[in-house]
């Protein structure tokens, strides 16, 4: 686990707290501002884009050993480092200090085609190589905001749960389902617009750490559990750029 990170979340969870104290309460008229004393649920409606924090090393190396080109493996990466995320999340309010659930789907994919050695000094298999990977993460989330102006403010977020991992793989034309599950924590900070009186939009920049330390991996037929060495975990951190809008009822 990122002890840092962990740090660093809850330092972004204080500071707007710390502002708060040392702010005039003649900052925080205008329309945005009441709304946020009245409203008791607000859900924030994001997506937008992640990338993959670990490390490829290994993961190329194999590769290279199944006899994929290094132009290939290049360009696998590329794709699969970086992908698409969506998160919806609901807070109960106390003014600017809510706690409620989050939720957010990040997948990602790649391809490329190569050999496969099987190692009898004979025979070479050709196709295609490909993942389909989908993490979804859920859990308890503290979050904290304040407007600075009348319409623009800011927000920080601090989120625990479970990270769900599903890879979608290919292997020579043979399907393999990998699955496995870790305990993850995450930290957001960022800036929010208010439209009207019930809807803001936000921009947020946010890292997720999370990492497995055992696999499924099921081929249709028969299912193997793994369990990874410290040095082989499959690493799911990532940051996460992402906006949207935020709904207050």
């Amino acid at each position: 686990m990122n002890h840092r990170l962990i740090l660093i979340s809850l330092f972004f969870s204080l500071l707007p707290n710390y502002f708060l104290s040392a702010q005039d309460n003649s900052v925080h008229s205008g329309t945005s501002g009441e709304e946020w004393k009245t409203s008791r649920f607000v859900v924030f409606m994001n997506g937008g884009l992640g990338y993959l924090a670990g490390s490829t090393k290994a993961a190329k190396a194999n590769m290279r050993n199944l006899g994929v080109s290094e132009s290939d493996i290049t360009q696998y990466f590329r794709d699969f480092k970086t992908g698409a995320m969506g998160s919806a999340s609901i807070y109960m309010w106390t003014r600017e200090l809510g706690i409620g659930v989050d939720y957010h789907v990040f997948t990602t994919q790649g391809q490329v085609s190569g050999y496969l050695d099987p190692g009898d000094g004979w025979t070479k298999y050709y196709g295609i190589f490909s993942d389909k990977v989908y993490t979804n993460f859920v859990g308890l989330s503290l979050l904290t905001r304040e407007n600075t102006l009348r319409k623009w403010g800011y927000y920080t977020k601090i989120s625990f749960g479970m990270a769900l991992y599903r890879d979608e793989g290919s292997l020579i034309n043979t399907p393999v389902l990998i699955t496995g599950q870790s305990f993850a924590v995450g930290g957001e900070l960022g800036l929010s617009y208010s439209l009207s009186r019930h809807v803001a939009m936000n921009l947020g920049v946010s890292y997720l750490v999370a990492s497995l330390g055992k696999i499924n991996s099921d081929n249709g037929t028969s299912v193997v559990e793994t369990r990874l060495d410290k040095d082989m975990r499959e690493n799911l951190s990532r940051y996460n750029l992402s906006g949207g809008l935020v709904y207050n009822f």
